[in-house]
């Protein structure tokens, strides 16, 4: 019961909507207690422009999680790994033409392990089944990811992992396929802010992994543009802020 509500927990602890729910507070209070609302709308207002900040995103990401560098096709063959094992990041469902498709995130991992596994000849593996918050009539990750790499990309996986539903899930449903054909040693690929949670659930498990993150946040912007409000720059900040949670919760 806790897991099925854990999206709905999340959502409502995280930025945007935390800093929201002070602002709402804040506008209830202010009739009857007129400090104490303007504090909370002053401190919700202003949490939310810092955290859609790219600069605080950047300073977020760079202070609470580790960072790792990028994999080459070199660093895999001297890893001796094995596969190359690409997590889900989510479906876009209910699409006009009726057909489910990768989102963003999810579809640039997949590009990235498939120029992994063309560069070095390893084998792909993709994991991703339903999330706790998908539909139940939805496609599973994998076989939206297995149908996409094929036409899109012109590559077959070599094994697919439909059953788990978060990212423990994803490790312990992968060892179970993986460590039956004797597969130890992996590439894992996934966007950088999720990689030191990652990292540790599927080294937990038992694989020797070798991380091949993506999707590292840059500072290419002007230092005014910088601490402008941009969705993007709210992404990052909620992506660390929920990846730091988790870590210190699991």
């Amino acid at each position: 019961m806790l897991s099925e509500l854990r999206p709905f927990l999340t959502g409502l602890v995280m930025p945007p909507t935390s800093p929201l729910l002070l602002i709402f507070l804040g506008l209830i209070l202010i009739a009857r207690r007129p400090r104490s609302g303007r504090i909370l709308i002053g401190v919700g207002a202003g949490a939310l422009w810092l955290l859609s900040c790219n600069a605080v995103g950047l300073w977020l990401n760079s202070y609470l999680l580790p960072i790792y560098p990028m994999a080459s096709a070199e660093k895999l063959r001297v890893g001796e790994v094995q596969a190359i094992v690409v997590m889900g990041g989510g479906i876009e469902m209910d699409l006009p033409d009726g057909v489910s498709q990768l989102k963003k995130g999810a579809l640039d991992r997949l590009r990235q392990g498939v120029q992994l596994a063309r560069a070095t000849n390893i084998p792909l593996m993709f994991t991703g089944g339903k999330g706790w918050g998908t539909k139940n009539s939805a496609e599973t990750e994998a076989e939206v990811a297995s149908r996409v790499a094929k036409d899109a990309f012109g590559l077959s996986l070599r094994w697919q992992e439909s059953a788990s539903r978060d990212s423990l899930e994803n490790a312990q449903n992968t060892y179970k396929l993986l460590s039956t054909e004797g597969v130890k040693r992996i590439a894992l690929v996934t966007d950088s802010w999720h990689m030191p949670r990652s990292l540790k659930h599927f080294e937990k498990v038992g694989f020797v992994v070798t991380p091949a993150p993506m999707g590292q946040p840059t500072n290419s912007l002007d230092l005014i543009l910088q601490w402008l409000p941009t969705p993007g720059a709210l992404e990052i900040s909620r992506n660390v802020l929920r990846e730091k949670l988790a870590l210190l919760i699991s």
